[in-house]
């Protein structure tokens, strides 16, 4: 393609633009164009050139929706992985916790352990002094016992002295009362004697009852403490035992303090690459929302050149095949093209073909010839040019239509009725065109500023506004010129300047209220001016270079419906400069 281009550009053709000129008779318009000298091979180095480009854009859309169909893929991915790594950073944090608490809890068992291993130590040792105090005060119980034992002899023996001192004392009474009065001294010491026998025998009673007493104490306490060293020598084993288990326990306890203070700070770890996955997981998702969007910018920048392409490439000098005018006209039409077989109805017409309306039902070839038979006119022979969102076009076989009268009288009829508002439009352009290079003269404005294309995005704006170094003075001049064409013919609906890339740096004043942020639908119907519009309508009246061009466009009313108009466009010139082109839609 780029050898087909530099051998076309080789060829010394030259990119002119048409000079403005007052529209004569239809008539004579269309045999001025189509007697302009025709370079078959510059157009159809233009037509490979276009289907070259057409085809490398198509491709590229077709490319860049797979990667935008990999990149939503991948952000989907991305932001599952995000949630799992959510989730796995919220179950490691609940276990990095639990581990912790676990550490916390093991470390004061283990600390328990060791202190009921301390306290068995402890009790074990008791156990062994209370055996051996158990042993000394059972030997100090049969030691009491011997020294009751001997007790009791010595007060058997003093009882037995106090009664045989009782009979003595007893027998001196009885000698005492024989002696008479020579008897009584020793009668009373016998009494006495009796006496301290009787009270010595009585106290023997109950020393010896004391020592009874004493002795069963001493025996029964001798068999409690028997008893009790009988229990201390079955416990010891068992405490043994226990202490054996409690220092397992307390080794264990301590085996499982360290293995948890290892588990809590892996898992702290873990729960440290859980946030860097957390993170990175972000990022992922981040970079794929990026790549997504640039994707989807690169495709709507493709799509805006596939849209754009062929308005900029057929409207320019060199490009443009057209070798008679087209006119917007709704009759029906019938095409057949081999096994094709469609009913439809005109979108425009001109001597050298028609654009049909296009059959959503109908799978229809971008190429072919066929018989096309219009409302009012006999069938003529054509040439399927292509398929587009616009429609079907097609192209007349030249002799057919050279020859139809039909055909002939048709389009001089649609030309009269259009010529009344072509050259409204054509003075308009001229009325808007004398503004601007009056404001030239005048030092408000510098040509340079006028075709200026820096287009500086207003912040915040929705729709997108912009701002031109020419603006602020075609603010100025322009309005009331824009406000007596609208006024002029009740089926107008706008009468604008726009510039070659569609930009609209004025409207009318219904539709250049200051833009409220936030409302969008409310600016799209109040907030029309300093905007690009690119559609196919607006790039090929900002950029047709023929005397005028009549279409049809879409047109968004206040109240958001959208109507069809038919537009009349005129090239605007300063100082010999093709800036834009005016548009005037009309509801007709």
């Amino acid at each position: 393609m780029r050898g087909r281009i530099r051998r076309w550009l080789g060829t010394g053709h030259a990119v002119e633009d048409v000079p403005a000129a007052p529209l004569p008779v239809a008539e004579a318009v269309s045999r001025q164009v189509a007697a302009q000298p025709f370079d078959a091979s510059a157009h159809d180095a233009v037509d490979d050139i276009e289907r070259d480009i057409l085809l490398a854009m198509q491709r590229l859309t077709r490319e860049l929706g797979e990667v935008e169909q990999r990149s939503a893929e991948s952000e989907s991915g991305s932001r599952t992985i995000l949630e799992n790594a959510g989730s796995m950073r919220m179950a490691v944090g609940a276990a990095s916790e639990n581990a912790s608490a676990l550490a916390a809890a093991t470390h004061q068992v283990s600390q328990a352990a060791e202190q009921v291993d301390g306290a068995m130590v402890d009790v074990r040792d008791k156990l062994d002094a209370a055996v051996s105090r158990a042993g000394q005060a059972a030997l100090m119980l049969d030691g009491l016992a011997v020294a009751t034992g001997e007790i009791r002899g010595i007060v058997d023996s003093i009882a037995e002295i106090a009664r045989q001192t009782n009979l003595l004392a007893l027998n001196a009474a009885i000698e005492a009362a024989r002696a008479g009065e020579a008897g009584r001294g020793f009668g009373v010491v016998a009494h006495e004697v009796k006496s301290l026998a009787v009270e010595v025998s009585d106290a023997v009673g109950h020393i010896r009852e004391r020592v009874d007493r004493l002795t069963r104490a001493a025996q029964g306490s001798t068999g409690i403490v028997e008893d009790t060293l009988q229990i201390v020598r079955e416990v010891n084993p068992i405490m043994a035992t226990i202490g054996r288990a409690s220092q397992e326990q307390a080794s264990s306890t301590a085996e499982l303090s360290r293995s948890a203070r290892e588990a809590a700070l892996f898992v702290e770890g873990v729960a440290r690459r859980a946030e860097e996955i957390d993170r990175i997981a972000h990022e992922t998702v981040t970079d794929s929302e990026r790549a997504r969007r640039a994707t989807q910018k690169g495709s709507r920048l493709v799509g805006n050149m596939l849209r754009r392409f062929k308005p900029v490439l057929r409207h320019s000098a060199f490009a443009d095949r057209r070798r008679f005018d087209r006119f917007p006209t709704a009759r029906g039409a019938h095409l057949v093209i081999g096994s094709v077989d469609v009913s439809s109805r005109l979108v425009d017409l001109g001597r050298g073909g028609a654009l049909l309306a296009g059959s959503p039902q109908a799978r229809l070839p971008s190429t072919g010839t066929g018989m096309v038979t219009i409302e009012g006119i006999p069938p003529l022979p054509c040439r399927m040019t292509g398929v587009s969102e616009q429609g079907l076009h097609l192209a007349f076989a030249g002799d057919a239509a050279a020859g139809c009268g039909e055909l002939a009288g048709m389009i001089e009829e649609i030309e009269r009725s259009w010529r009344p508002l072509i050259e409204r439009a054509q003075d308009f352009a001229r009325e808007i065109a004398a503004a601007m290079e009056g404001a030239i003269d005048r030092g408000l404005l510098s040509e340079d500023d006028l075709f200026d294309l820096r287009y500086a995005p207003v912040p915040e704006s929705e729709p997108r506004q912009y701002l031109s170094p020419s603006l602020p003075v075609l603010e100025t001049v322009l309005p009331p010129l824009l406000a007596g064409a609208l006024g002029s013919d009740e089926r107008l609906v706008f009468a604008l300047p726009s510039d070659r890339n569609g930009y609209l740096p004025v409207h009318h004043a219904a539709w250049s209220q200051p833009p409220r942020p936030g409302d969008p639908a409310w600016n799209v119907a109040h907030a029309r001016n300093r905007r690009i519009v690119d559609s196919r309508a607006g790039l090929s009246a900002g950029r047709s270079i023929r005397p005028f061009l009549v279409q049809l466009s879409r047109h968004e009313s206040e109240d958001g419906r959208s109507e069809l108009l038919s537009e009349v466009n005129a090239p605007l010139r300063v100082r010999g400069r093709h800036w834009g082109g005016v548009r005037m839609g009309y509801r007709l």
